[in-house]
């Protein structure tokens, strides 16, 4: 699968005024779902400024929740190109969202670009570990919210996406994107 941005001729209404690049997002929403096991990705990532791309999840709306961040979001990798070589796993949940989400990096020696990788967690009622090319470098459990509530023991759909922009990857410059593709 190759997930391409590509960048438009005229700008087009969008959730934060007007966009110039087009990409995809690919989910299992009201499809698929998942609680628990064993979830893996292998990637290619581009490098660019501004390029964000992430295989991560968000947790089922129930009568416990109604969304984002209180039913839970487990990114299972996202990336950004300043510099491409940190791997980001982060939980988000209600009281620890956006910014103050529980996450760790992991630092790799070379860009992501450069090579295929594996992004992974593996999932248990009350822990989630994240890994990168079999290594483990973060976990989290209830513990780890501080009192928050812990919505991760409920059912989650996936999302493989790149987009282009954002508070967490910073603007876009379109003269420094020598790569626009995110390969799974």
């Amino acid at each position: 699968l190759n997930i391409t941005a590509t960048k438009t001729s005229t700008g087009y209404g969008c959730y934060i005024g007007t966009c110039y690049w087009k990409s995809a997002k690919l989910t299992t929403k009201q499809k698929v779902g998942f609680k628990f096991g064993y979830l893996e990705a292998r990637l290619k990532t581009p490098v660019g400024a501004g390029m964000w791309p992430a295989f991560w999840m968000l947790g089922v709306p129930r009568k416990t929740c109604d969304g984002w961040p209180s039913c839970g979001e487990i990114d299972i990798v996202e990336a950004k190109d300043n510099p491409n070589n940190v791997v980001h796993g982060t939980a988000h949940g209600p009281g620890y969202s956006g910014g103050q989400g529980l996450g760790n990096v992991f630092f790799h020696t070379e860009s992501l670009s450069e090579a295929y990788h594996v992004y992974a967690i593996e999932w248990f009622p009350n822990r989630i570990n994240w890994y990168f090319d079999g290594k483990l470098y973060h976990t989290i459990t209830p513990k780890s919210t501080f009192g928050n509530p812990y919505p991760y023991n409920q059912q989650f759909f996936l999302i493989l996406n790149l987009a282009m922009g954002g508070l967490f990857t910073g603007q876009l410059d379109p003269a420094n994107l020598p790569s626009t593709s995110m390969y799974v």
